[in-house]
């Protein structure tokens, strides 16, 4: 019942807030807290519940194809955190965004909710159809709000983000449509299991196919050509879930569908050295960044990068230290475009140079600001220690020069981030164009989630212990596909 509430409710919610008033946005952002604090709260009872599924429901059947495909849900110890992740990081875009939209609330949190039903239902289904489906929706809303609430150019901006990943989607389409042609179900145990008996050469071009949808959203370099312009022009509340939330799909993705496909150590070494790539470009691109949108947007990129490098080295630790940095940096990286939006406000640009001094003339925002970056440094006592830690020991399996590359990355976002620090709350203070008072609202925001990174990094067993169940997430979609053929043998005895 949890997960099909975490998956549906949040479409519900989507609905009812159309009953509310688009004039009176108290009354709606009210009610949209309300709706999302209920989220925040099953999600923290999935984390409680552990490992599920649901019983599987027939959803249609595929003409011609002999294929059923099933309504089915399951949680494990990766996605029970990312649904996590994902309810937190929108609760935070819902309060940070009362004083933003205050024209036109109710549609923004028509908008988030839509967007966290998709993304909590990429993460919790368990039919590869359903995947598919909801791995597509998380595009429409997310475009809708760049596009209705973003910067000057924000329509080029969503419409360049739409085609990169809709343009991506496609092979992984193709790619599943064949797996399911010839294991004639859409159960992931079912079609992990074919791909284990294909030859090399098609595994290897199926996973092209679907490594090209999982790199575009992350996004990994060289398909990252959406990120940076995207991230910049989206108001901060939505870059906040985009960051915090949304880019976790692509490593999810090659979690759960690329993995099986692997056949040769060659092809893992190609993606930890992509991964790497990827972080020492979004480094380095970070470091001579001077709008502090983009600034944020390849420290992103380059910490999801350092995940996928991570990930691919396949070892024990990986998985678990993969999980903690992923969580670390939804929650650093969503606090820190949450509070340089309050920056850019009080600035009237996001020009660099033309920010500074905001430690003098709004305390509490200079106190939060440095307490955010300092977290997404990755001090000793943060969960982004914890996570790049037991990543670099993950990659010293993969050999030296690897974990050296991703060391010197780890020195280099802590100079761009450095840098940041310096140059919004400290030097000679700006031309202030408007108040320079951080609101309520986003300090509310904002503070649960650099606490909680203060809390993982000192504790960050319920992380790591949440993939130490006995059984692995193939197990528990063995469990739904087995419910699955039960239920269509029982339709066919009647």
């Amino acid at each position: 019942m949890l997960l099909h509430f975490l998956t549906l409710a949040p479409f519900i919610a989507a609905l009812l807030m159309v009953a509310a008033s688009g004039r009176d946005s108290k009354s709606a952002f009210r009610l949209a807290v309300v709706f999302g604090s209920i989220f925040a709260a099953a999600s923290i009872g999935l984390l409680l519940r552990g490992a599920s599924i649901t019983e599987p429901m027939e959803w249609f059947f595929v003409p011609g194809a002999n294929i059923t495909v099933y309504y089915a849900l399951a949680s494990h110890g990766f996605s029970m955190w990312l649904v996590f992740v994902s309810c937190l990081v929108s609760l935070a875009a819902l309060v940070a965004g009362r004083d933003s939209f205050e024209g036109n609330y109710r549609n923004f949190a028509i908008g988030v909710f839509a967007l966290l039903g998709a993304m909590n239902g990429m993460f919790l289904a368990a039919d590869a159809v359903l995947f598919f489906f909801f791995f597509e929706a998380m595009v429409f809303p997310a475009a809708m709000l760049i596009a209705s609430y973003g910067g000057a150019e924000r329509k080029k901006a969503a419409i360049r983000f739409a085609i990169y990943t809709l343009v991506g989607s496609a092979p992984l389409l193709m790619g599943l449509w064949y797996l399911m042609t010839l294991a004639e179900s859409s159960a992931p145990f079912e079609l992990i299991t074919i791909m284990l008996s294909l030859p090399e050469s098609t595994r290897n071009l199926l996973l092209v196919c679907f490594a090209l949808a999982f790199l575009v959203k992350s996004p990994i370099f060289p398909f990252h050509g959406w990120q940076a312009k995207t991230y910049a022009e989206a108001p901060a509340p939505v870059s906040a879930i985009l960051t915090g939330a949304m880019s976790k799909a692509g490593i999810y993705g090659f979690l759960f569908w690329g993995l099986p496909l692997l056949s040769s150590d060659s092809l893992t070494s190609i993606f930890i050295w992509l991964g790497l790539i990827t972080a020492v470009y979004g480094a380095l691109m970070a470091l001579r960044a001077t709008d502090a949108k983009n600034l944020l947007a390849f420290s992103s990129m380059g910490h999801l990068g350092l995940a996928m490098a991570g990930l691919f080295v396949l070892s024990e630790t990986s998985t678990p230290a993969v999980l903690v940095l992923l969580v670390a940096h939804a929650l650093s990286a969503s606090a820190l475009f949450i509070l340089i939006g309050a920056a850019e406000r009080f600035a009237g640009s996001r020009d660099l140079g033309k920010m500074g001094g905001f430690v003098k003339s709004s305390p509490v925002f200079g106190f939060l600001f440095g307490f955010a970056g300092i977290v997404a440094v990755a001090v000793p006592g943060t969960a982004g220690f914890v996570g790049e830690f037991l990543v670099l020991l993950s990659l010293w399996n993969a050999g030296p020069l690897p974990a050296l590359i991703a060391g010197i990355c780890i020195v280099l976002s802590a100079a761009y981030m450095l840098r940041l620090i310096a140059a919004v709350i400290f030097g000679k203070p700006a031309a202030v164009r408007g108040e320079t008072k951080i609101s309520a609202a986003e300090v509310i925001a904002v503070l649960p989630m650099l606490l909680l990174a203060i809390y993982f990094g000192v504790r960050p067993a319920p992380i790591i212990d949440a993939l130490a169940y006995r059984e692995s997430p193939e197990s528990v979609f063995e469990e739904t596909d087995s419910a699955a053929d039960e239920a269509e043998e029982n339709e066919n005895v009647q």
